[in-house]
């Protein structure tokens, strides 16, 4: 049987944390942009099977846990190659998001390269060193211990004291970044050849507990470089782009937000 074909899939990375609060608040109108593809997608680690698919509703066996996500993300992307046939690739998007949906159309209908985001790490022309100290993850986990006793989380064990050396790159950050099919299937071999630990250390550092960080420094690898591209805002954060709201495909309403 045939799988349809799509210009492209626009992915909302969800939780169940999340589902009916954030999604339900953000939720995009349309199901479809042109030939593009919406769906959402988290993680259930009880799941029988390795995914199911219903209406646009991805459902994935993989944990559900913010340490994990790198995992979940390009898990779901391995799937969704097996589900569809896509031409151009991937827009991988957060669930705490205000789309201004005439400038996400208007997106899937030019020419992209093959990682663009809002990108970060560039220090004044000057290499960047190979590491640095980043306590994020971390924090994240001093303000939500209850993860660790979340089944669906896979965390018991986990010293999460230990992530806070990555490697130090140019990346597309946050919550909006697409990825071409070239990137995503450079992603997921990638993924499958470490066997999905994203808890493995490599060069004295930890490259895979941050996602962002982690598809930066895996494309990084096959020499595909980021490439800017001003995806979103971030809602209360100033704001030196010099661009309004209504140039932004997206406004992030959550970075100060629990979680």
């Amino acid at each position: 049987m045939s799988k349809p074909i799509v210009d492209g899939i626009i992915l909302i990375i969800t939780c169940q944390k999340y589902q009916y609060t954030r999604l339900k608040e953000f939720k995009l109108s349309k199901n479809q942009y042109g030939n593009w593809k919406v769906i959402y997608a988290l993680g259930d680690l009880s799941l029988k099977v390795p995914y199911k698919l219903k209406d646009d509703f991805l459902t994935i066996r993989c944990e559900d846990s913010y340490i994990h996500l790198l995992k979940k993300v390009v898990l779901t992307m391995e799937i969704l190659y097996e589900l569809f046939d896509i031409k151009q690739g991937i827009l991988r998007c957060g669930d705490d998001l205000v789309f201004n949906e005439d400038k996400l159309l208007e997106f899937t209908n030019f020419n992209k390269p093959d990682y663009i985001g809002n990108c970060v790490g560039y220090i004044n022309n000057n290499p960047l060193p190979s590491t640095t100290n980043d306590p994020f993850m971390y924090n994240y986990y001093q303000n939500h211990k209850e993860d660790f006793d979340n089944p669906n989380h896979n965390l018991k064990n986990v010293d999460i004291s230990k992530y806070v050396i990555r490697p130090n790159l140019i990346f597309c950050s946050g919550v909006v970044v697409y990825l071409s099919n070239k990137a995503c299937n450079v992603l997921i071999k990638h993924l499958n050849e470490i066997k999905y630990n994203v808890f493995l250390e490599e060069g004295k550092c930890f490259p895979y507990f941050i996602e962002d960080i982690g598809i930066g420094y895996i494309l990084n690898k096959e020499n595909i470089q980021a490439n800017h591209y001003y995806f979103y805002r971030d809602v209360g954060v100033n704001d030196y782009s010099g661009k309004e709201d209504k140039d932004y495909i997206a406004l992030h309403t959550n970075k100060y937000r629990d979680g």
